[in-house]
């Protein structure tokens, strides 16, 4: 608890020192600017004890290493049982350095302290599956059981802008795709639609380049190191307009996945329409806890359609509906183990200093299993609909609703967002779901948050 409040009052000690003013050096053509942001999130909701999820499985180690009788494992009954308080307190500081026109580099640098009473299981599982960055830019100060206070560099990229021919090099976020809520098109940044920080990706580490035939036509090629080259991910990428359609055309390898796709968005009347489709094949294998013997995965499709429009009802009621279909659904699980079982796979390798003879046994599923794709559902098919609508000029109302026609659960997204002032912006929202056990929701724990931002 004392290294909790050390942490928390350091970073909020730094933020009126660090953050603040805007241009702090110029120079000729050459300029130096700063802006910077605090940010605090409360979260609160249903958690997994790590330690009560080792004891269970460790007690019954035979039983929960063999895959026949997995999805059973005692240790699954202890998945979210537990009370969770989560705090988030963010110092954002982003430095731009200008020389004239063309030039400029980009640093953001976090200091975050993390908190919970109860580490998150799924948070793990879904960290053990996150692509690998080539450079290691994040650091920690503090790391024990109930807090973790780091610093890092969230973007830090070299960027060049000329008449034609524009490129970035470094961590940078390459927002690809045009759906509102899903992007199976970006395969380097997408982010879900239940994420409570939308505006928050994690950026990749890549070379950029990008070639302008006209103003609205550009080539652009990006390739994303990885610490394991066999996950280094590039492709190629042609933007352009025809008779006020904005298009792209996507072809590359991702993680060893080749992928070809493209994204349509224009006006259809009154409203906007966008699209996305994508195919993948991917000849990595895998191995399904359900399945005798490994396999390749093969290939799939990924689609997107959808389409938001603006009643003319008191300040505007903007309304969006977007469907997506995942031909790489990972399915439902089974047993104590629910809607995380598909997370698992079969190994024929014993657990790490565990003298057994070959297996299979159980472990996590690696990133093969997802192709490069982003996008990780449950079901085939999803739907979102999302309402928007400013109750005054200073509050918005903002509602979220997702639906899963295989297995019939829904998650409900309401959120308030307050602009008091220029610099303090404050979101009040909770996540609620309906649906069968081994269902895409109905296994999910609601929860609730308040975030309040300082801009300096």
């Amino acid at each position: 608890m004392r290294a909790l409040v050390i942490a928390e009052i350091a970073v909020a000690l730094l933020a009126p020192v660090l953050a603040q003013g805007r241009v702090l050096w110029e120079s000729g053509e050459v300029s130096l600017e700063h802006e910077g942001s605090f940010k605090q999130i409360v979260q609160g909701g249903s958690g997994t004890s790590l330690e009560d999820f080792e004891d269970l499985f460790t007690s019954a180690f035979a039983f929960c290493s063999d895959p026949d009788t997995f999805k059973n494992c005692p240790a699954f009954g202890a998945i979210n049982d537990k009370g969770v308080v989560q705090t988030l307190s963010r110092l954002r500081n982003r430095f731009e350095l200008r020389v004239g026109d063309r030039w400029s580099a980009v640093a953001v640098y976090d200091h975050q302290v993390n908190t919970s009473n109860i580490v998150g299981f799924e948070s793990n599982l879904g960290n053990a599956l996150a692509p690998e960055q080539w450079a290691d830019l994040d650091w920690s100060i503090i790391d024990d059981d109930q807090i973790d206070w780091d610093h890092l560099f969230y973007r830090l990229y070299l960027n060049y802008e000329g008449n034609r021919l524009g490129v970035t090099l470094g961590r940078q976020r390459i927002a690809w795709g045009v759906g509102r809520l899903w992007n199976p098109i970006d395969r380097f940044n997408a982010v879900g639609p239940l994420a409570i920080e939308s505006d928050q990706s994690q950026g990749v580490d890549a070379f950029n380049v990008r070639w302008h035939f006209t103003d609205f036509t550009f080539l652009q090629a990006v390739c994303a190191a990885a610490d394991d080259r066999e996950e280094d991910s590039c492709a190629l990428r042609l933007h352009g307009v025809v008779h006020d359609v904005d298009y792209s055309i996507v072809a590359g390898s991702f993680e060893k996945a080749l992928t070809f796709g493209f994204d349509l968005a224009g006006n259809v009347g009154d409203a906007a329409a966008r699209a996305e489709v994508v195919f993948t094949h991917s000849n990595r294998d895998i191995w399904p806890i359900e399945s005798a013997a490994s396999k390749d995965l093969g290939s799939f499709w990924q689609a997107v359609v959808s389409v938001d429009y603006l009643f003319d009802l008191g300040t505007g009621v903007y309304l969006l509906v977007e469907h997506l279909y995942n031909g790489n659904a990972l399915g439902f699980g089974a047993g104590r183990a629910g809607a995380l079982l598909p997370f698992f796979q079969k190994t024929s390798r014993s657990p790490p200093g565990i003298g057994l003879p070959p297996g299979p046994f159980v472990r996590t599923v690696s990133r093969a299993r997802f192709g490069g794709s982003r996008v990780i559902t449950s079901a085939e098919n999803t739907t979102g609909m999302s309402l928007g609508y400013d109750l005054t000029a200073e509050i918005r109302a903002d509602f979220l609703a997702l639906y899963d026609w295989e297995g019939q659960s829904a998650s409900f997204f309401p959120a308030l967002r307050y602009n008091a002032f220029d610099w303090l912006e404050l979101t009040l929202g909770g996540q609620f779901f309906l649906g069968p056990q081994l269902s895409q929701y109905g296994d999910v724990k609601p929860l609730g948050y308040l975030i309040a931002e300082f801009f300096f």
